[in-house]
Formats: structure tokens, sequence, C-alpha cells
């Protein structure tokens, strides 16, 4: 019985260099190699006054050695009178390693006092646990006490720390970098995929929205789905054709002269109701403004992307593309922008690449094969041979019937 205790406590033993898995205790050796050299390391500090950056964890980890070196494991509390010399050599020890403003000392010694009592608890589990009758201490009056005490504490917590050692403090500095290269065009935050779930490291989940309540779903907040909106889409469209109908009517009332077309003979919003194609042409429809006709002086072409590996122009489909496509025109809801097209896959070369220009509900070349995408204008190239031999907009997708694979 004896050795199998013996076995646990080395087994548990933090300290223990033979145990694999766990994170042995740091002696931080970059911090004293810098003091031999009479070398002090900056840290700089966040508005809040906390230090940030890869020396501000430094500087934390040096504090908790300094509280594992200095403070004795029988001392109960850090706040008493008597402990100020040892504090004094605390602070001393910690500006000859780092450059800090005289300001950090309340928060340096407070945390160094969190370190120590974090070490006599490691202590206390390794060394001292195991050998107490867990059922006479757990339900002796003082261990209840603290227990009951950290039980409403607990309570009261709104939010759950998911920050891990650093807390709050890191996570807000990655969110402040992920927000500046979201600025600078070097991040791209796409529905799920933003700026919070990054810093935090954890997906968000696929049924729910992080922050928001348990019954709204990603698609109502992301909007990530055109298909999520297609009822209300689609009663908006049928009060536009309704109303474009009586202007019909009343036109050919005043006039005394029937309509070429009857407006019974429109076709309704339920005969287009497909909104995976997501085209412009779709939204004149509902209009006035727009003829509800797609252009048909589009030509066969040849669809590239830019292969950094190799560093030039691969191939990946053939295609259609619309030379007359303007900036305003939208593809899956998005606009065209300058310097883009849009296209229609037709042949798939390569299924797996990535689009240029992804959308929702397509990011590879063969999600969007029979469908409507972006290209950039420079990496589109005219099909001479297939030109030739058919023109004619027999070939041109049907803008409003949808991608149908």
């Amino acid at each position: 019985m004896e050795h199998s205790k013996k076995g646990r406590a080395r087994r548990r033993n933090p300290m223990d260099p033979t145990v694999e898995g766990k994170r042995r205790a740091t002696i931080m050796k970059r911090v004293h190699m810098a003091r031999k050299k009479g070398e002090r390391i900056q840290v700089t500090f966040d508005e809040k006054g906390q230090p940030e950056g890869k020396h501000g964890d430094e500087l934390m980890s040096w504090i908790g050695v300094l509280a594992r070196e200095h403070v004795p494991i029988w001392i109960q509390d850090w706040r008493s009178r008597d402990l100020d010399g040892l504090k004094e050599i605390i602070w001393k020890e910690t500006v000859t390693s780092f450059i800090v403003e005289e300001s950090f000392r309340n928060t340096c010694l407070k945390s160094c006092g969190e370190a120590a009592r974090n070490f006599r608890y490691d202590l206390y589990k390794t060394f001292v646990e195991e050998f107490i009758n867990e059922e006479s201490y757990r339900t002796s009056s003082q261990v209840q006490q603290l227990s009951d005490r950290g039980s409403e504490i607990r309570t009261n917590n709104e939010y759950s720390s998911r920050g891990g050692r650093d807390g709050y403090r890191k996570l807000d500095q990655e969110m402040v970098e992920y927000n500046t290269q979201e600025s600078q065009g070097t991040f791209e935050s796409i529905g799920t995929n933003d700026v919070l779930s990054q810093a935090l490291s954890r997906p968000e989940h696929k049924g729910r929205v992080r922050g928001q309540s348990k019954f709204v779903k990603p698609s109502q907040y992301f909007n990530l789905s055109r298909s999520s909106n297609k009822d209300n889409e689609v009663q908006s469209m049928r009060r536009e054709i309704e109303e474009l109908k009586a202007l019909v009517r009343g036109l050919c009332a005043n006039r005394d002269v029937e309509p070429s077309v009857d407006p019974k003979n429109v076709p309704t919003v339920d005969q287009h109701n497909s909104f995976k194609a997501s085209c412009s042409a779709q939204e004149k429809q509902a209009g006035v403004a727009e003829p509800p006709t797609m252009p048909v002086d589009s030509q066969e072409c040849k669809l590239y992307i830019f292969d950094e590996v190799q560093g030039g122009q691969l191939l990946v489909a053939f295609g259609r593309v619309w030379w007359e496509s303007l900036p305003t025109d939208t593809v899956h809801g998005i606009p065209l922008g300058e310097g883009n097209v849009r296209v229609s896959i037709n042949v798939p070369k390569l299924k797996k690449s990535a689009l240029p220009i992804p959308t929702y509900d397509a990011t590879t070349v063969e999600d969007a094969v029979n469908g409507f995408v972006a290209w950039p204008k420079s990496l589109v190239e005219l099909d001479m041979s297939m030109n030739k031999a058919c023109r004619g907009p027999s070939h041109v997708p049907d803008p409003v019937a949808g991608n149908k694979k």
C-alpha cells in the first residue's frame, strides 16, 4: 500500500522530469541569461495598465518564479505588514530584469501573492492530499464554508472564463490584431469565421451563434444562405408583380386599348423561385428599370487561376464570359466590382481548385458548375476553337432557373 502511494505521488509530481505530458515548472533561463549580460527586457502595457505581448507573458512567468523561490510556503496572509521587506525584495528582483513603470508595483505584488498561493496548492495536491481522509476532510466545517463561498462566487459570474492562463487580456490583444488584419485586407471575416472565433481559437458551433439567443441560427445572423430569406423575398416579389399588373391594367384602361400581354400570363414568382442562381438578372425581373432578359453576347472562354507555387496561371475550367458586365451587377447578391466579369462554368478541369472570388454557396470550381460566378478579367481567355464551332444563346445558362446540378 505504501509503495502504491509513493508511486502515485511520483506520477503526480509536476517537478519530476520523468513525468511525460506534464508542463514542468519554468526557471526562465532567458531572463537569467539577460541578467548576466546586464540587459533588461522592455515590457509594453495596454491602456488598462496590463502587460501585453511576448515580453508581458515572460514578466508574469518571472513573477511566478520569484513567488516559488522567495515566498515561504507557511505564509497564510499575503497582505500582512510583516511581509513588506519580502515584497520589496521581489519588486527589486523584478525591476532588475524588466523595464517596468513604478505604477506596475501593486499589480506585480498581487500577482506574486496569487502565484504563491497556487504553488502551495500544487504542493498540497501532490504530496499531502492523498494522505488525508477525504470524507472527514470534505465534511469538516472549515472546508464546507470555503466550498460554499466558492460556489456563491461562481454563481454570481455572468460569463464563464474561457481565456485560459492569460485571461481576457490576451484575448483583447488578439482581437485588436485580427481587426487590424481585417481592415488591411489580410484577414477575411466570412460568416462564423469571424474575429471572435479566431481570437478564442474555438470554431463557432454549427447550430448556434456565440453571444446570441439559443434560438438564433447562423443563417439568420450571418445571412450565409439566400434560401433562409426565401419566403420574405418571394412575398416581396409577389407584391411587386401584382402592382405591375395593376399598373398595366390602369394604363390600358386609360388608353382604351387591350394589353399586348395578358397580365394573367405574366410568370409568377413560384415559376422562378430558384435563389441559388442569385444573379442580378433575377433582381431585374422584379422591377421595371431593366428588361428581364439576359444579354446573349457571351463567348466561350478558358478560366484560369494564379498558382502561387508555380508562379503562373493555371487552367481550371471552360465556360462562357459576359464582357459587358458592369461593376454594379451582382452575382449571388455580391457586386462584381472593378476588374471582374460574370462567367459561367460549363466544363471543370480541376474540380477541387478554389475559386478566385468564392461565394457562400460555392468555394471550389466543382461547386460552381452550371452556375454564375465572378472572375477576374485578367484570368479569362477566349477559347477561339469553341467560339468558331458554336455561337448563340443556346449555351447561355438560364439566369432565372438557377444552378441545377
